[in-house]
Protein backbone atom coordinates (compact mmCIF):
# COMPACT_ATOMS: atom_id res chain seq x y z
CA UNK A 1 0.00 0.00 0.00
CA UNK A 2 1.89 3.34 -1.16
CA UNK A 3 1.64 6.60 0.57
CA UNK A 4 -0.07 8.45 -2.53
CA UNK A 5 -2.99 5.73 -1.79
CA UNK A 6 -3.28 6.99 2.01
CA UNK A 7 -2.85 10.75 0.96
CA UNK A 8 -5.63 10.07 -1.54
CA UNK A 9 -7.79 8.63 1.03
CA UNK A 10 -10.30 10.77 3.45
CA UNK A 11 -10.84 10.06 6.94
CA UNK A 12 -13.15 7.34 8.21
CA UNK A 13 -16.54 8.44 7.62
CA UNK A 14 -18.83 8.96 11.27
CA UNK A 15 -20.46 6.15 9.86
CA UNK A 16 -17.44 3.97 9.01
CA UNK A 17 -16.33 4.53 12.84
CA UNK A 18 -19.73 3.80 14.59
CA UNK A 19 -19.68 0.73 12.48
CA UNK A 20 -16.30 -0.55 13.29
CA UNK A 21 -16.68 0.63 17.22
CA UNK A 22 -20.09 -1.21 17.45
CA UNK A 23 -18.79 -4.51 15.78
CA UNK A 24 -15.71 -4.25 18.03
CA UNK A 25 -17.83 -4.03 21.21
CA UNK A 26 -19.96 -6.93 19.93
CA UNK A 27 -16.66 -9.08 20.78
CA UNK A 28 -16.00 -7.94 24.10
CA UNK A 29 -17.71 -10.25 26.11
CA UNK A 30 -16.92 -13.59 24.53
CA UNK A 31 -12.86 -11.26 24.70
CA UNK A 32 -13.03 -11.43 28.26
CA UNK A 33 -13.72 -14.53 29.24
CA UNK A 34 -10.93 -15.63 27.06
CA UNK A 35 -8.73 -12.75 28.75
CA UNK A 36 -9.88 -14.34 31.97
CA UNK A 37 -8.49 -17.29 30.58
CA UNK A 38 -5.43 -16.31 29.83
CA UNK A 39 -4.81 -14.96 33.35
CA UNK A 40 -4.74 -18.56 34.58
CA UNK A 41 -2.03 -19.11 32.75
CA UNK A 42 1.73 -17.99 33.94
CA UNK A 43 3.42 -17.57 30.93
CA UNK A 44 0.81 -15.73 28.97
CA UNK A 45 -0.01 -12.98 32.47
CA UNK A 46 1.90 -10.36 30.27
CA UNK A 47 -0.84 -10.00 27.66
CA UNK A 48 -2.31 -6.52 29.60
CA UNK A 49 1.22 -5.07 28.69
CA UNK A 50 0.64 -6.34 25.25
CA UNK A 51 -2.70 -4.78 24.88
CA UNK A 52 -1.14 -1.01 26.22
CA UNK A 53 1.45 -0.57 24.36
CA UNK A 54 -0.50 -2.01 21.65
CA UNK A 55 -2.81 0.81 21.82
CA UNK A 56 -0.07 3.04 22.94
CA UNK A 57 2.00 2.71 19.76
CA UNK A 58 -1.05 2.70 17.39
CA UNK A 59 -2.38 6.32 18.55
CA UNK A 60 0.91 7.79 18.61
CA UNK A 61 2.00 6.91 15.24
CA UNK A 62 -1.09 7.05 13.18
CA UNK A 63 -1.03 9.61 11.05
CA UNK A 64 -4.05 11.83 11.75
CA UNK A 65 -6.78 12.40 8.65
CA UNK A 66 -5.94 9.73 6.65
CA UNK A 67 -7.21 6.46 6.18
CA UNK A 68 -6.84 3.39 3.54
CA UNK A 69 -10.08 1.30 3.03
CA UNK A 70 -9.85 -1.30 0.19
CA UNK A 71 -11.49 -4.41 -0.78
CA UNK A 72 -9.15 -6.51 1.12
CA UNK A 73 -9.95 -4.64 4.14
CA UNK A 74 -14.29 -5.78 3.66
CA UNK A 75 -12.63 -9.39 2.97
CA UNK A 76 -11.20 -9.45 6.52
CA UNK A 77 -14.35 -7.42 8.49
CA UNK A 78 -16.43 -10.44 6.26
CA UNK A 79 -13.91 -12.55 8.15
CA UNK A 80 -14.56 -11.45 11.28
CA UNK A 81 -17.80 -11.49 11.03
CA UNK A 82 -17.73 -14.93 10.28
CA UNK A 83 -15.47 -15.60 13.04
CA UNK A 84 -18.21 -13.73 15.66
CA UNK A 85 -20.96 -15.51 14.67
CA UNK A 86 -19.13 -19.12 14.79
CA UNK A 87 -18.01 -18.21 17.87
CA UNK A 88 -20.83 -17.06 19.20
CA UNK A 89 -23.09 -19.94 18.40
CA UNK A 90 -20.33 -22.56 19.61
CA UNK A 91 -19.75 -20.43 22.73
CA UNK A 92 -15.57 -20.33 21.98
CA UNK A 93 -14.43 -17.50 23.47
CA UNK A 94 -10.72 -18.05 21.29
CA UNK A 95 -12.67 -17.95 18.29
CA UNK A 96 -14.22 -14.46 18.55
CA UNK A 97 -10.85 -13.76 20.08
CA UNK A 98 -9.13 -14.53 16.57
CA UNK A 99 -11.62 -12.64 14.76
CA UNK A 100 -11.43 -9.52 17.42
CA UNK A 101 -7.38 -9.56 16.38
CA UNK A 102 -8.71 -9.59 12.48
CA UNK A 103 -10.20 -6.60 13.14
CA UNK A 104 -7.67 -5.12 14.62
CA UNK A 105 -5.28 -5.77 12.06
CA UNK A 106 -7.84 -4.67 9.48
CA UNK A 107 -7.74 -1.20 11.15
CA UNK A 108 -4.28 -1.10 11.60
CA UNK A 109 -3.53 -1.81 8.04
CA UNK A 110 -6.17 1.26 7.11
CA UNK A 111 -3.73 3.47 8.64
CA UNK A 112 -0.76 5.06 7.93
CA UNK A 113 2.46 5.61 9.88
CA UNK A 114 3.20 8.95 10.56
CA UNK A 115 7.07 8.55 9.75
CA UNK A 116 7.25 5.77 7.08
CA UNK A 117 6.12 5.07 4.11
CA UNK A 118 4.03 1.79 5.72
CA UNK A 119 0.75 0.93 7.60
CA UNK A 120 0.63 0.17 10.50
CA UNK A 121 -0.08 -3.41 10.31
CA UNK A 122 2.78 -4.46 11.96
CA UNK A 123 1.44 -3.57 14.97
CA UNK A 124 -1.05 -6.38 15.18
CA UNK A 125 2.26 -8.69 16.17
CA UNK A 126 2.19 -7.26 20.11
CA UNK A 127 -1.97 -8.64 20.66
CA UNK A 128 -0.91 -11.41 18.52
CA UNK A 129 1.32 -13.21 20.71
CA UNK A 130 -0.96 -12.95 23.12
CA UNK A 131 -2.99 -15.93 21.34
CA UNK A 132 -3.15 -19.31 23.07
CA UNK A 133 -1.85 -21.63 20.38
CA UNK A 134 -5.37 -23.89 19.62
CA UNK A 135 -5.71 -27.60 21.06
CA UNK A 136 -3.23 -26.91 23.88
CA UNK A 137 -0.49 -27.30 21.42
CA UNK A 138 1.28 -24.59 24.58
CA UNK A 139 1.16 -27.24 26.74
CA UNK A 140 2.48 -29.32 24.21
CA UNK A 141 5.29 -27.38 23.78
CA UNK A 142 5.64 -26.81 26.91
CA UNK A 143 6.66 -30.80 27.91
CA UNK A 144 8.89 -30.53 24.46
CA UNK A 145 11.04 -27.62 26.23
CA UNK A 146 11.22 -29.40 29.63
CA UNK A 147 12.19 -32.81 27.77
CA UNK A 148 14.20 -30.91 25.82
CA UNK A 149 16.07 -28.48 28.42
CA UNK A 150 16.38 -31.52 31.26
CA UNK A 151 18.48 -33.70 28.41
CA UNK A 152 20.42 -30.63 27.87
CA UNK A 153 21.47 -29.59 30.88
CA UNK A 154 22.21 -33.47 32.29
CA UNK A 155 24.42 -33.53 29.47
CA UNK A 156 26.43 -30.11 30.61
CA UNK A 157 25.78 -31.59 34.12
CA UNK A 158 27.56 -34.98 33.37
CA UNK A 159 30.32 -33.18 31.14
CA UNK A 160 31.41 -30.81 34.04
CA UNK A 161 31.53 -33.87 36.83
CA UNK A 162 28.69 -33.58 38.62
CA UNK A 163 26.99 -36.51 38.59
CA UNK A 164 23.25 -37.75 38.52
CA UNK A 165 20.53 -39.69 37.84
CA UNK A 166 18.24 -38.07 35.08
CA UNK A 167 14.72 -39.75 34.70
CA UNK A 168 12.65 -38.58 32.52
CA UNK A 169 12.27 -34.63 33.52
CA UNK A 170 13.37 -35.55 37.30
CA UNK A 171 17.45 -35.20 38.06
CA UNK A 172 18.51 -37.02 40.89
CA UNK A 173 21.52 -36.11 43.25
CA UNK A 174 22.24 -37.19 46.84
CA UNK A 175 19.95 -36.72 48.78
CA UNK A 176 17.78 -34.23 46.59
CA UNK A 177 15.25 -34.94 43.34
CA UNK A 178 14.57 -31.81 40.80
CA UNK A 179 11.59 -32.01 39.10
CA UNK A 180 12.73 -29.68 35.99
CA UNK A 181 9.92 -27.79 36.48
CA UNK A 182 10.57 -27.29 40.12
CA UNK A 183 14.27 -26.53 39.66
CA UNK A 184 12.83 -23.60 37.82
CA UNK A 185 12.84 -24.42 33.94
CA UNK A 186 11.55 -21.51 32.60
CA UNK A 187 9.39 -22.53 29.87
CA UNK A 188 7.01 -19.87 31.43
CA UNK A 189 9.60 -17.34 30.44
CA UNK A 190 9.50 -18.39 26.47
CA UNK A 191 6.33 -16.80 26.01
CA UNK A 192 7.40 -13.54 27.84
CA UNK A 193 10.84 -13.26 25.63
CA UNK A 194 8.97 -13.39 22.72
CA UNK A 195 6.88 -10.86 24.03
CA UNK A 196 9.56 -8.50 24.61
CA UNK A 197 11.21 -9.77 21.05
CA UNK A 198 7.53 -8.58 19.53
CA UNK A 199 8.14 -5.35 21.37
CA UNK A 200 11.42 -4.38 20.35
CA UNK A 201 10.19 -5.65 16.48
CA UNK A 202 7.03 -3.29 16.85
CA UNK A 203 9.16 -0.46 18.37
CA UNK A 204 12.24 -0.20 15.94
CA UNK A 205 9.50 -0.94 13.16
CA UNK A 206 11.37 -3.99 11.69
CA UNK A 207 10.81 -5.58 8.04
CA UNK A 208 9.47 -9.08 8.00
CA UNK A 209 12.69 -11.10 7.37
CA UNK A 210 14.17 -9.02 10.25
CA UNK A 211 11.46 -9.61 12.35
CA UNK A 212 11.15 -13.04 12.22
CA UNK A 213 15.05 -13.90 12.74
CA UNK A 214 14.49 -11.67 16.17
CA UNK A 215 11.67 -13.81 17.37
CA UNK A 216 13.68 -16.98 16.35
CA UNK A 217 16.49 -16.14 18.60
CA UNK A 218 14.60 -15.07 21.41
CA UNK A 219 13.16 -18.92 21.15
CA UNK A 220 17.12 -20.05 21.57
CA UNK A 221 18.19 -17.54 23.81
CA UNK A 222 15.31 -18.34 26.46
CA UNK A 223 15.86 -21.71 25.97
CA UNK A 224 19.87 -21.00 26.43
CA UNK A 225 18.76 -19.49 29.95
CA UNK A 226 16.60 -22.18 31.03
CA UNK A 227 19.19 -24.77 30.86
CA UNK A 228 21.10 -22.11 33.07
CA UNK A 229 19.26 -21.79 35.67
CA UNK A 230 18.65 -25.72 35.81
CA UNK A 231 22.60 -25.91 36.05
CA UNK A 232 22.98 -23.28 38.50
CA UNK A 233 20.09 -24.80 41.21
CA UNK A 234 21.83 -27.98 40.55
CA UNK A 235 25.31 -27.18 41.10
CA UNK A 236 24.37 -25.32 44.24
CA UNK A 237 23.07 -28.33 45.56
CA UNK A 238 25.56 -30.64 44.32
CA UNK A 239 28.56 -28.50 45.28
CA UNK A 240 27.69 -26.40 47.98
CA UNK A 241 24.39 -28.09 49.78
CA UNK A 242 22.33 -25.05 48.68
CA UNK A 243 18.86 -25.25 47.73
CA UNK A 244 17.81 -22.66 45.34
CA UNK A 245 14.75 -24.25 43.62
CA UNK A 246 12.59 -22.40 46.06
CA UNK A 247 12.24 -18.87 47.99
CA UNK A 248 13.41 -15.70 47.21
CA UNK A 249 16.66 -17.35 45.79
CA UNK A 250 14.70 -19.08 43.05
CA UNK A 251 12.89 -16.28 42.30
CA UNK A 252 16.35 -13.83 41.94
CA UNK A 253 18.11 -16.87 39.39
CA UNK A 254 15.04 -16.70 37.39
CA UNK A 255 14.77 -13.07 37.00
CA UNK A 256 18.33 -12.48 36.64
CA UNK A 257 18.20 -15.32 33.62
CA UNK A 258 15.32 -13.85 32.40
CA UNK A 259 17.21 -10.65 32.61
CA UNK A 260 19.87 -12.08 30.15
CA UNK A 261 17.68 -13.55 27.85
CA UNK A 262 16.17 -10.40 27.19
CA UNK A 263 19.22 -8.51 27.03
CA UNK A 264 21.19 -10.92 24.74
CA UNK A 265 17.44 -10.40 22.43
CA UNK A 266 18.29 -6.82 22.03
CA UNK A 267 21.90 -7.46 21.25
CA UNK A 268 20.98 -10.03 18.16
CA UNK A 269 18.71 -6.94 16.90
CA UNK A 270 20.96 -4.56 17.30
CA UNK A 271 23.58 -6.57 15.84
CA UNK A 272 21.02 -7.16 12.65
CA UNK A 273 20.47 -3.75 12.64
CA UNK A 274 23.82 -2.93 11.51
CA UNK A 275 23.88 -5.99 9.72
CA UNK A 276 20.85 -5.69 7.63
CA UNK A 277 21.73 -1.56 7.31
CA UNK A 278 20.30 0.04 4.25
CA UNK A 279 23.15 0.08 1.26
CA UNK A 280 23.52 3.81 -0.39
CA UNK A 281 23.58 3.26 -3.93
CA UNK A 282 25.68 5.96 -5.07
CA UNK A 283 27.95 6.10 -8.00
CA UNK A 284 30.89 8.85 -8.04
CA UNK A 285 29.75 11.66 -6.28
CA UNK A 286 26.17 10.87 -5.03
CA UNK A 287 23.09 9.13 -6.08
CA UNK A 288 22.45 8.66 -9.78
CA UNK A 289 19.12 7.37 -11.01
CA UNK A 290 20.64 6.55 -14.04
CA UNK A 291 22.71 3.36 -12.58
CA UNK A 292 20.36 2.19 -9.65
CA UNK A 293 22.10 -1.15 -8.82
CA UNK A 294 18.63 -3.27 -8.51
CA UNK A 295 20.82 -5.39 -6.24
CA UNK A 296 20.67 -2.49 -3.77
CA UNK A 297 17.17 -1.46 -4.23
CA UNK A 298 15.84 -5.36 -3.05
CA UNK A 299 17.94 -5.30 -0.53
CA UNK A 300 16.89 -2.05 1.06
CA UNK A 301 13.67 -2.99 -0.03
CA UNK A 302 13.57 -5.99 2.44
CA UNK A 303 15.51 -5.18 5.36
CA UNK A 304 14.39 -1.40 5.50
CA UNK A 305 11.81 1.40 5.44
CA UNK A 306 11.30 4.96 3.70
CA UNK A 307 10.69 7.45 5.64
CA UNK A 308 7.60 9.97 4.43
CA UNK A 309 10.14 12.38 3.32
CA UNK A 310 11.53 10.07 0.68
CA UNK A 311 14.91 11.00 1.96
CA UNK A 312 17.61 8.69 0.01
CA UNK A 313 18.17 5.74 2.08
CA UNK A 314 21.78 6.16 3.01
CA UNK A 315 23.45 4.14 6.06
CA UNK A 316 22.91 5.52 9.89
CA UNK A 317 24.72 7.74 11.18
CA UNK A 318 27.92 7.44 13.08
CA UNK A 319 26.16 8.52 16.40
CA UNK A 320 23.37 5.51 15.78
CA UNK A 321 25.84 3.14 14.96
CA UNK A 322 27.65 4.42 18.19
CA UNK A 323 24.70 3.61 20.21
CA UNK A 324 23.92 0.25 18.60
CA UNK A 325 27.54 -0.80 19.70
CA UNK A 326 27.11 0.39 23.03
CA UNK A 327 23.91 -1.58 23.10
CA UNK A 328 25.42 -4.43 21.85
CA UNK A 329 28.50 -3.78 24.20
CA UNK A 330 26.06 -3.75 27.23
CA UNK A 331 24.42 -6.94 26.62
CA UNK A 332 27.01 -8.55 26.17
CA UNK A 333 29.08 -7.98 29.76
CA UNK A 334 25.70 -7.78 31.53
CA UNK A 335 24.83 -11.55 29.85
CA UNK A 336 28.63 -12.61 30.60
CA UNK A 337 28.79 -11.42 34.11
CA UNK A 338 25.23 -12.38 35.10
CA UNK A 339 26.53 -16.45 33.93
CA UNK A 340 29.65 -16.16 35.37
CA UNK A 341 29.27 -13.71 38.46
CA UNK A 342 26.24 -15.71 39.53
CA UNK A 343 27.78 -18.35 41.45
CA UNK A 344 29.88 -16.31 43.57
CA UNK A 345 27.18 -13.84 44.33
CA UNK A 346 24.82 -16.54 45.44
CA UNK A 347 27.28 -19.06 47.68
Amino acid sequence: MSTGEFENAASPSRRTSIALLLLGLAHLPLVLLQCRRLWTLEYYQFFPFAFVIFGWLFYTRRLRGFWKWDAVSSVLVGLDLGLLAAGTLLNSPWIVYVGALLLCFTVCRSCLDAEYQTSLGYLILLPLITLRLPLAYDVKIISWLQEITTRVGSLLLNYFGFLHIREGNVLEFPGKRFLVEEACSGVQSLFTVLFLASLIVCGYRRRWLHAGLVLISAIGFAGLMNVFRICAISVAWAQFGRDLSTGWQHDLVGYLALASAAFLVFSADAFMDVMFDAVPDVRGGGVSLLFRNPLIVFWNRVFRLRTRKDRPELSHSTGNLARHSMIITTAAVFSAGTVILLPSLLF
